[in-house]
């Protein structure tokens, strides 16, 4: 939104000098709004009203592509919508203990939340469409690849060879792009429409327009952007059970309290409806549940919270034989069987009703993520620095250096950094000898070129910043109330003239 272009991907905004490989589709989109004088709230707003209302539409018509029926549809749509486990059983409890209205219409905890498991949000809006744009991107694109596939596949027969490319190819471009919108939906795209196109390798010839399509267009961003990122190995690890601990009843407990009975249910509709499916339907849900297997054996990244990305497109799938139980329960003549349907249905989503219900009332739970000092500074640094310039900060993920001056931060908040798979362990020991002020200080100033250090609260509790130190030794650049930022460039630039 504010640099020149030559300026976009110089760096990682939570690592100075390391390779920008933040899938940064959503936020380039934001950005260019910005640019063209869309305000920051709305440069937000708008592209996630859109697109929420393409993942609508795309997930309509893949589970209608899955159930052959327009009722089921939306019925999988909501199951999706209003995921969530068994988290309403402990609402209901504490409900009971401490009967209030306040706490009906508004829980004060995220009832779907197990910390225990390192699982944040029970409930996928709550927990990634919401709060990580790029996960909302990465499957309105996902999802319409995917039908795109699917539908070319079972609707061969009706459809005019030119018909089918044209939709191979969108549904080639939008999988090709996944790497610089969303990398988890990348994975899955890849696996779901892989087993589609090894279920259905006969059509080989029609389908090659997809995969070459695809395979070009990811190779080259992926190697462009993401490739040569990745500093400490291999980025999966083995990781049987996911975070459940102990033996097989344990990982089960654990999924049930998640994911309530949504597995059990998509095992037995598969199960019941068998000989109805089909070759290509099967492909999809065996690539679903391929998907499960793979987050609960391997962390694809060292966060685990971040596998549910993995386990969010494995509900996707999973969420169209669910309604097919419901539907073939409701189907029957007795009136207890639509009862049995309409429990079922409540069991799915309970938890998800209450979570969505709890996150729209926004102003209950706002936060304060950057004073308006603190941002008035940001904006000072923003103008009279260089684009390029590295600041020496606490490690945080919000910092108004990083986001309000634009500035490279030399560590930002270490599970991220981690998470990205930045070896940051030397960095962040030089960083606290740097803050201490001793012998070594100026040695590693030079070292990583830092030209401001940032002395506030944090740096001085956290990292027992020695502010004496650089007030003595430093000339002091900007400052406001609860910063103060000192000019360090003459360590080291004199070294260049």
């Amino acid at each position: 939104a504010f640099k020149d272009f030559h300026y976009w991907f110089s760096y990682h905004p939570l690592y100075a000098g390391g390779k920008f490989t933040y899938p940064f589709l959503t936020d380039f989109i934001s950005g260019i709004l910005m640019r063209a004088g869309v305000s920051l709230k709305q440069s937000f707003v708008f592209p996630s009203i859109i697109l929420i209302f393409v993942l609508l539409i795309g997930l309509y018509f893949l589970f209608y592509l899955l159930t052959e029926s327009k009722k089921l549809s939306v019925i999988s749509v909501f199951i999706f919508f209003l995921s969530a486990g068994l988290g309403f059983v402990g609402y209901i409890k504490d409900l009971l203990h401490n009967p209030s209205f306040s706490y009906l219409i508004y829980p004060l905890k995220e009832i779907g939340r197990y910390d225990i498991y390192q699982w944040y949000a029970s409930n996928m809006a709550v927990g990634l469409l919401v709060p990580q744009r790029a996960f909302l991107m990465g499957t309105a694109l996902g999802v319409w690849a995917i039908v795109g596939v699917l539908y070319v596949i079972l609707k061969n027969n009706e459809l005019s060879k030119s018909v089918k490319i044209r939709i191979l190819i969108i549904a080639g471009i939008l999988a090709g792009i996944l790497p610089i919108a969303h990398a988890h939906s990348f994975i899955a795209v890849v696996m779901i429409t892989g087993f589609l196109c090894l279920f259905n390798y006969k059509k080989w010839r029609i389908l090659s327009f997809y995969v070459l399509i695809a395979g070009i267009i990811s190779s080259i961003l992926s190697l462009t952007f993401i490739w040569g990122g990745i500093e400490n190995g291999f980025f999966a690890s083995w990781n049987p059970g996911y975070t459940a601990k102990g033996n097989l009843f344990n990982w089960l407990g654990m999924w049930i309290l998640l994911w309530g009975i949504t597995l059990p249910m998509a095992v037995y509709g598969l199960y019941f409806c068998r000989r109805e499916i089909g070759r290509s339907r099967w492909a999809v849900y065996i690539a679903g549940f391929t998907l499960f297997i793979i987050g609960n054996l391997f962390l694809i990244q060292p966060i685990a919270w971040d596998n549910s990305k993995i386990f969010w497109w494995a509900y996707i799938i999973f969420s169209a034989p669910v309604s097919l139980v419901l539907g073939k329960i409701w189907s029957g003549r007795n009136f207890s069987l639509k009862l049995i349907a309409v429990a079922l249905f409540i069991v799915l989503t309970f938890t998800g009703f209450i979570e969505l219900a709890r996150l729209v009332q926004t102003g209950k739970h706002e936060f304060m993520m950057t004073s308006a000092d603190d941002i008035k500074l940001g904006l000072e640094i923003r103008e009279k620095t260089d684009p390029l310039a590295v600041f020496l900060t606490s490690p945080s993920h919000n910092h108004f250096v990083m986001v309000w001056g634009l500035r490279q931060i030399l560590l930002g908040y270490t599970a991220w950094v981690w998470n990205f798979g930045f070896d940051y362990n030397s960095r962040e020991l030089d960083m606290k000898k740097m803050f201490l002020g001793g012998l070594e200080t100026n040695d590693l100033i030079k070292k990583y070129k830092i030209s401001y250090v940032v002395i506030g609260s944090t740096e001085i509790h956290d990292l027992n910043a020695n502010e004496n130190y650089f007030n003595s030794n430093f000339n002091t650049a900007f400052q406001n109330n609860n910063y103060r930022i000192y000019d360090t460039k003459v360590v080291w630039q004199d070294l260049n003239l």
